[in-house]
């Protein structure tokens, strides 16, 4: 019976730990391929002003960096391992076909025309992007079966994310600037107009101020309406003491009728109905252009100011990828692991083999 349980638990080991390890032995002796990595750190840097002033002093301790440069440096993570990225690395270094021709591990096979899709997860597996939230850095690693290779698309990379980084803060800021100038070309046709309608007005109703003309107008009346007043009361005071028909009455009775003909004539020039062309209507209108003017000159500053802070800010928007640990050529393998796998796998099956052992010897108990 004793021997019996030897037995099974030899061959127990053997099926659960022996044999298992010897496979994978043989894996990482015999075909497992040498996988080299090249590795760069990289961050988002802002270029110009200090958009970090704005931005709570917690925001900053909690994350080790600026805000707005982790979130860009968050986009950069997703189009490095994106299929955009993949396409272009195809386009410039033709990476499939080099992978594809590895054929001895059977893990790491890549057939080069498999879908795009496929391609993505294989090229996944072997491209990686990990941001540091303690230092902000961004650290990007390429394996690949040489030395060479490893290095070359880790390169391409970088030069394709810088262009991406750079294209799209320059985009925002063109965006901002052409906004911006449109707003101004807008105000400034609108205010040239506006200036046009006046002068146009002042041309053709023969006055410069109509406000002016117009109270000037309205003050020429109240001196004929007193100079009126004044010789009607001299006329009644004649009247009272000479003849109607004296050459004194006649004379001061055609003095007043020319003040009366005289006021009436500018009261005529003063007032008028809403279509006329007197000084009322003038004076209105000229008000009303003149005022649109003014509003149409105030949203022309205001366009110009705009665009000035416009500049600002776009410039503050401008990024940079700044390479903090360049591009290694790898001398050394880093993958496969080999003793560290082989030592993981053996470890793994003796707590198989054990965990068995115990349910085998629990069965066993409950039978006796």
């Amino acid at each position: 019976m004793s021997s019996t349980g030897k037995l099974k638990g030899w061959r127990l080991a053997i099926g659960l730990v022996i044999l298992p390890l010897a496979l994978a032995a043989i894996y990482y002796g015999v075909f497992a391929t040498d996988r080299y990595v090249s590795s760069a750190q990289v961050v988002v840097r802002q270029d110009g002003g200090n958009q970090g002033a704005a931005v709570p002093g917690l925001a900053t301790l909690l994350t080790g960096t600026n805000p707005a440069s982790r979130e860009e440096t968050l986009y950069l993570r997703e189009y490095i391992v994106s299929m955009d990225m993949m396409l272009l690395l195809e386009e410039r270094l033709h990476w499939v076909e080099q992978y594809a021709a590895q054929r001895s591990d059977i893990f790491f096979w890549l057939n080069k025309d498999a879908e795009r899709e496929d391609l993505l997860k294989y090229y996944q597996r072997m491209v990686s992007a990990h941001y540091d939230e303690t230092t902000g850095l961004l650290r990007v690693e390429v394996q690949a079966f040489t030395p060479e290779l490893s290095e070359q698309m880790l390169r391409t990379i970088l030069e394709a994310s810088e262009h991406f980084v750079n294209e799209v803060s320059h985009s925002i800021a063109r965006e901002q600037m052409t906004f911006a100038k449109g707003e101004l070309e807008t105000a400034r046709i609108n205010y040239a107009e506006r200036k046009t309608e006046l002068l146009d007005f002042q041309n053709v109703n023969k006055v410069l101020d109509g406000a002016n003309t117009a109270q000037s107008r309205a003050t020429i009346i109240a001196d004929l309406e007193s100079q009126y007043t004044k010789e009607q009361a001299i006329l009644t005071e004649m009247q009272f003491k000479l003849r109607p028909d004296s050459p004194q009455v006649k004379q001061q009775k055609q003095k007043v009728n020319a003040i009366t003909q005289q006021l009436a004539k500018e009261k005529r020039l003063l007032v008028s109905s809403p279509g006329g062309s007197q000084l009322n209507v003038v004076a209105s209108r000229f008000q009303q252009l003149t005022l649109d003017a003014g509003i149409a000159e105030e949203s022309y500053k205001t366009a110009v100011a705009a665009l000035d802070n416009a500049r600002i800010e776009a410039s503050k928007k401008i990024r940079t990828l700044v390479t903090v640990v360049s591009p290694n050529t790898p001398q050394l393998a880093l993958y496969p692991e080999r003793l560290y796998n082989l030592a993981t796998i053996l470890l793994g099956l003796l707590m198989l083999y054990g965990i068995t052992r115990f349910i085998l010897a629990s069965i066993e108990d409950h039978r006796d």
